[in-house]
């Protein structure tokens, strides 16, 4: 079996997928042959360095390139969070693995980058836009705000609906302010020809903006279950 891990071309009759690679590591927990488990664990290893997409000049220093770098290391970590699990007891930590092996690490890093993104966020340089002199988006991600547009663009039609009912559900005051941030207003401008949130519920500061759109944000947060669990 070792032999046959060797073996990189996946045309091969003798290749050996990925997914069976997983459950035999699974099924090596009771085994005491510590070398047979780090060829196999080296092999998986590798596995997962080939699936995960690369960028080119990734430590290059670009944003982009960066949070790549991070998340696949990130995945690396999770998959061994995992396997560590299931060596001490026989669980469903690695069923996913075991029967869709690509897809399984997809996932882990699409949670990576959401994580790698929102961290590199939280430890910007406060900065304005020069026009409406808002924090930036990437300030107002990191004290948990919410990509409304991208929630309403889920897959899933049942998280869809969750979220418009959220939103339904707001107190008037807040739902306007939502309703206006989805429509791409900006909260308040310095050009007196620019309509602004502020301007438009007729309020003189923009901070009660910013007041009703946080405690609308924490509401939805709370009814789709969005918390620190899943940074």
């Amino acid at each position: 079996m070792i032999a046959a891990l060797k073996i990189r071309d996946a045309r091969s009759d003798l290749y050996v997928q990925s997914e069976c690679v997983v459950h035999l590591i699974r099924a090596a927990r009771n085994d005491n042959d510590q070398s047979y488990f780090a060829e196999l664990y080296r092999e998986l290893m590798r596995r997962i360095g080939a699936v995960l997409p690369r960028v080119e000049g990734e430590r290059s220093g670009l944003v982009e390139n960066v949070h790549a770098a991070d998340a696949r290391d990130r995945v690396r970590d999770l998959f061994n969070e995992r396997l560590s699990v299931d060596r001490t007891q026989s669980g469903s930590a690695l069923d996913y693995f075991e029967v869709m092996f690509a897809d399984a690490i997809a996932a882990l890093r699409k949670t990576a980058m959401k994580r790698a993104t929102r961290q590199a966020a939280r430890s910007e340089r406060i900065e304005a836009d020069d026009e409406t002199n808002e924090p930036s988006l990437a300030v107002e991600k990191a004290v948990g705000s919410l990509d409304l547009k991208q929630e309403l663009l889920s897959e899933d039609p049942i998280y869809r609906s969750r979220v418009v009912a959220a939103i339904q559900a707001l107190p008037d005051k807040q739902r306007r302010v939502i309703e206006m941030i989805l429509q791409e207003m900006p909260i308040d401008s310095s050009d007196e020809g620019v309509l602004s949130i502020r301007k438009a519920i007729g309020v003189s500061s923009e901070k009660t903006v910013r007041n009703r759109r946080d405690a609308a944000f924490a509401s939805i947060r709370k009814a789709l279950e969005i918390g620190s669990d899943h940074d």
